[in-house]
């Protein structure tokens, strides 16, 4: 039976998995869930499922199974048919084809095709979805709120007439206070593109009581030629401050691999 892959695309960062799923189109139809795509809704979606779970960690893919996606969020799943036997070897012909396609690698197919005859199917592609959306009224004027937790600031600015909002992290907040904030809005494409965005900022600028003119051009080049001499890029995210948060931790458990059983996932 043909392998059903399914990429884990959160709205909010859907272009982090376009990319993949190019690759992955060139040998086989892959389904793409919106939905259930946190560590709970996937282990209720995918309990007793013939599954692994494939994500890159620290810049390396691993494969794990589904008890493990709470502390690695995962990329994809590779599902097959309750019936469908697969042994180690199997799972690592489908790690290694997976590695080589992703990392631009020479990909032999001879062993995967063998295993998983690739099929066509009728449609380009599959999109799991809530049937039913709730239109959601759009905001019609700027406002900002923000909240400090472990001396880490979390700003948010909503824009006219745009689904998400805009939310910067401020680290250090205690040392750098709300500067940051002013520049790290640029980092959006979206930000700056109509002159209401600068007014704003201005407004923004005096009501938080900040030493100087804001001087946002030569701010800008300033930050620019830091971020290039090494200085990490400003923290701006399309998401409000709790889904913000939510992301920054399954990030931190990611990175933190004294936390993580690996004896749970492998890594070739």
């Amino acid at each position: 039976m043909a392998p059903f892959f399914t990429f884990f695309v959160d709205k909010a960062e859907s272009e982090r998995c376009a990319p993949f799923i190019k690759k992955m189109d060139r040998y086989y139809p892959s389904f793409a869930d919106g939905f259930y795509i946190s560590p709970p809704d996937m282990k209720k979606r995918y309990q007793d499922s013939n599954a692994k779970f494939f994500a890159f960690d620290l810049g390396e893919l691993v494969m794990f199974d589904l008890e493990t996606v709470s502390e690695i969020e995962p990329l994809l799943t590779l599902t097959m048919d309750k019936t469908t036997r697969m042994s180690k070897e199997n799972w690592i012909v489908v790690y290694k084809f997976l590695k080589a396609v992703f990392l631009d690698e020479y990909v032999d197919t001879e062993e995967m095709y063998k295993i998983y005859p690739p099929v066509k199917v009728s449609e380009e592609k599959f999109q799991l979805t809530k049937q039913i959306e709730i239109a959601k009224k759009l905001p019609e004027d700027y406002s900002f709120v923000y909240t400090i937790e472990d001396n880490i600031a979390y700003c948010q600015v909503t824009k006219p007439h745009t689904d998400l909002p805009y939310t910067a992290v401020i680290r250090n907040y205690s040392d750098v206070g709300f500067e940051p904030l002013f520049t790290a809005m640029y980092v959006s494409t979206s930000w700056g593109v109509c002159s209401h965005d600068h007014v704003f900022l201005a407004k923004l600028w005096k009501y938080l009581n900040m030493d100087g003119d804001l001087d946002i051009e030569n701010r800008l080049a300033a930050e620019i030629e830091k971020c290039q001499n090494g200085k990490p890029e400003p923290e701006l995210y399309r998401l409000d401050i709790s889904n913000v948060k939510e992301q920054l931790s399954r990030k931190q458990k990611r990175r933190d691999f004294n936390t993580a059983d690996e004896s749970k996932f492998i890594k070739l």
